[in-house]
């Protein structure tokens, strides 16, 4: 299964942030997480987490990971498998220090799954 990745522009501004040596450690240790994920898909979870459990419906769940770099950066990134084009596609979302991860992932969170949560809520609307 091929592997794309894909960043956003709060990606690249939260890297630009880190000194160039900060930065190819960022790089470097992402490198090695994706590697990883291509030998094994368990290993990759290992090292992240899910600081929030969000439960979308009964049959999906978030995709939203907390990636630990090292003590002092996190990388907020999504992680799917897409079985038609036989890929996984993650999306690198913020580059945050530990304490403020949560306030990002949070705000991921809720800019991916607006529209999910409002279709969801109208869906629950009983009209009589």
């Amino acid at each position: 299964m091929d592997i794309l990745i894909e960043s956003t522009k709060e990606f690249e501004q939260d890297l630009e942030k880190f000194s160039n040596t900060e930065k190819f450690k960022i790089i470097k240790k992402l490198n090695r997480y994706v590697e990883l994920l291509s030998e094994n898909k368990k290993l990759i979870y290992q090292n992240s987490t899910q600081l929030r459990e969000i439960r979308l419906n009964e049959n999906y769940d978030s995709s939203i990971y907390s990636l630990r770099i090292n003590e002092k950066i996190r990388i907020i990134l999504t992680i799917d498998d897409d079985p038609i084009f036989e890929r996984t596609l993650i999306t690198l979302f913020r580059v945050v220090k530990p304490e403020d991860a949560p306030k990002a992932y949070n705000s991921v969170a809720e800019s991916l799954y607006q529209d999910f949560t409002v279709e969801n809520q109208e869906v629950k609307v009983n009209l009589r």
